[in-house]
């Protein structure tokens, strides 16, 4: 085997050695979770009970892990729309609305942004000592998924 096509294959077997290790290690940024707030399992939730009267009803918090100012809207399970709220970068919301805070059910719909698709409160968040805590990340990620890698002109920071 000449000496040109074995150098190349070296050259491969360690690109091919490399890749998974470097895929492994890149880094996730992430703000950290604000005092209080609990930490959120990797694995799904449990099964919704069989009424929706059992199910927690809690105060919604949501932080904006996100670079940008972003609207979020909330709805209940019957399509209505409880509110529409600006989070900006960094900020924690509990929402209001007519002077009063709003509770949510785990069935009930979030959506953030005006492109982005919604979903159910439990699927994004933790509920923990009467308040469902949501990030608008996990929402993004959440109305996303694989979709969104496939699309070349959103940059890959904002993926």
């Amino acid at each position: 085997m000449p000496l040109k096509r074995i150098g190349w294959y070296s050259v491969l077997a360690v690109v091919l050695f490399c890749t998974p290790l470097l895929a492994m290690a890149q880094i996730q940024i992430q703000l950290p979770l604000p005092p209080g707030w609990p930490q959120f399992p990797d694995q799904p939730p449990p099964a919704p009970p069989e009424r929706y009267a059992d199910e927690p009803r809690g105060l919604l918090e949501v932080i904006n892990d996100w670079e940008d100012q972003v609207s979020v809207t909330v709805w209940t399970n019957q399509r209505e729309r409880i509110g529409e709220w600006v989070v900006s970068p960094g900020q924690i919301n509990t929402f209001e609305e007519g002077g009063r805070r709003v509770k949510v059910r785990p069935h009930y719909k979030i959506k953030v942004g005006e492109d982005w698709g919604w979903v159910d409160v439990r699927q994004v968040g933790q509920f923990h000592n009467g308040a469902w805590y949501v990030r608008v990340r996990d929402v993004w990620r959440a109305t996303h998924g694989a979709r969104q890698r496939e699309r070349t002109e959103v940059p890959d920071w904002r993926r």
